[in-house]
């Protein structure tokens, strides 16, 4: 098979797609079934043609559509903003993953004519807001934003549905590399994306997925210069905790919940948990979260979170609380998008089974338990 377009040649195509997936080329050959790493090396050089077979085995491996090594022109690459804890952390291959699960979702969206919504919480300060009282304003926005939400008196538990299902957003539940909690980006032709650490406990992931709303919230006023990699804690980082801590742990409902259980205004290392779960959050967010609100000292809580039996009960009194809180990889809302547009004809019995990872004999199964059966998709027609 031979180049159709007069751009950019087609193995230039090729060797984009592998390297900006993260494989070497000795990997890819080895994935994609070649005795050796010279046969994939020729096809790169074009010095051999590849078959119609192959270019669909690189396109499934590199996370691509067929469409993108013939287009005449690509439009760059969108750059996710990664949150990390450890300079180690790379994500090649999972931002690779991250944009295909955007760019397919943005296709279902298209197809069904559906609009995006996330701008109703664009950030009404700008940077010279954020400078002259930063974690005031931070404060103030996540209040706003909770307000506007609606997120009601345990915004982790309802966080996930609200952004997926009201503001559009799509988010991505994946195992990550060590080191890396997370990312997030704002593009105009993918939408809204957030992607999040699966093998971090449910209350970190909340937590996480609080903090990167903020920079999509900001997303136009912070450079990524600013922001950094998430392994030091820059200003718009802090500002992103201060949002995360007071949008999940509003003030009137923790004050409310704190005096419940500790009326005497002493706070039992056991209250502490309680919190965090009734919160659904860390306990260390609402630990520093009463140093905020000025009903612990810091040195107090420095010296808890270092106790190793404090630890232990944490974890004991947890525990079973992650099956409570299991999250899929693929949201519910992007499943049943693929489920609309395979019922209405606008894609592929295979493209459906490729976009949800599945076997082409599962997809009766899927559509069966989503609720997509012929008889339960038939039309009502308004009175």
């Amino acid at each position: 098979m031979k180049p159709t377009h007069t751009g950019e040649a087609l193995q230039e195509r090729i060797v984009r797609a592998r390297e900006s997936a993260g494989y070497t080329i000795t990997e890819a050959a080895g994935q994609l079934g070649f005795n050796n790493y010279q046969t994939l090396s020729a096809l790169e050089k074009g010095t051999r043609n590849v078959t119609a077979y192959e270019l669909i085995e690189m396109a499934h491996l590199y996370g691509r559509s067929l469409d993108y090594f013939f287009e005449q022109d690509v439009l760059p690459e969108a750059t996710p903003l990664w949150r990390r804890t450890e300079t180690t952390g790379e994500a090649t291959r999972e931002q690779r993953t991250f944009l295909t699960f955007l760019e397919r979702y943005s296709t279902l969206e298209n197809l069904l004519g559906l609009k995006r919504r996330w701008t109703e919480i664009r950030s009404p300060y700008d940077h010279d807001d954020f400078a002259h009282d930063g974690f005031a304003v931070a404060a103030k926005l996540a209040t706003d934003v909770h307000k506007k939400l609606d997120l009601g008196s345990r915004p982790a538990c309802n966080l996930l549905t609200v952004l997926e299902n009201k503001l559009r957003f799509k988010i991505l539940h994946l195992s990550l590399p060590r080191g890396v909690s997370g990312a997030s980006i704002v593009d105009d032709r993918l939408g809204v994306g957030i992607l999040i650490n699966i093998n971090e406990a449910p209350w970190r992931r909340h937590y996480d997925i609080a903090h990167e709303l903020f920079h999509i919230v900001t997303w136009d006023i912070f450079s990524a210069k600013e922001i950094g990699d998430g392994t030091k804690k820059t200003r718009p980082e802090q500002y992103a905790d201060i949002f995360a801590s007071t949008m999940l742990l509003p003030e009137t409902h923790i004050i409310e919940g704190l005096k419940d259980i500790a009326p005497d205004d002493k706070i039992k290392r056991v209250d502490i948990i309680d919190l965090a779960k009734y919160f659904a959050v860390s306990t260390e967010a609402v630990l520093w979260r009463l140093v905020n609100l000025r009903k612990l000292k810091r040195a107090q809580v420095q010296n808890i979170l270092s106790e190793p039996a404090f630890q232990d009960l944490d974890r004991t009194m947890r525990r079973g609380l992650s099956q409570e809180y299991k999250t899929a990889k693929f949201p519910t809302r992007f499943a049943s998008l693929a489920c609309r547009c395979l019922m209405e004809g606008k894609i592929s019995r295979g493209t459906f089974a490729e976009y949800l990872e599945l076997e082409r004999s599962d997809v009766d199964a899927c559509l069966a338990e989503m609720g997509f059966a012929e008889e339960s998709y038939e039309k009502v027609a308004f009175a």
